[in-house]
């Protein structure tokens, strides 16, 4: 059967199996009866789509000013190191 990945909308085809992946972007799929598919979401691709999104934001130096005021970024520091140790 010709199925389309909801993912990266590239076609492939699959026999009778329930459970595969898309062999174009990997991602892992359900298939149930004809042409129905449920996808089981990747999400170290989200993490790492989302990651470059929001590292594309660029801050005014406004907030920088203020973020500098506050020292935030210095909390921010701890953070990241107490969360990089978990």
């Amino acid at each position: 059967m010709l199925t389309r990945c909801p993912n990266c909308k590239k076609e492939f085809i699959i026999g009778d199996e329930l459970i595969g992946e898309c062999p174009h972007c990997k991602i892992k799929l359900m298939f149930k009866g004809k042409d129905e598919i449920i996808e089981k979401v990747n999400i170290m691709e989200i993490e790492r789509k989302v990651d470059e999104i929001t590292s594309q934001e660029k801050l005014s130096e406004i907030d920088k000013t203020i973020i500098n005021d506050l020292k935030i970024e210095e909390d921010m520091d701890k953070i990241e190191e107490e969360i990089d140790k978990l």
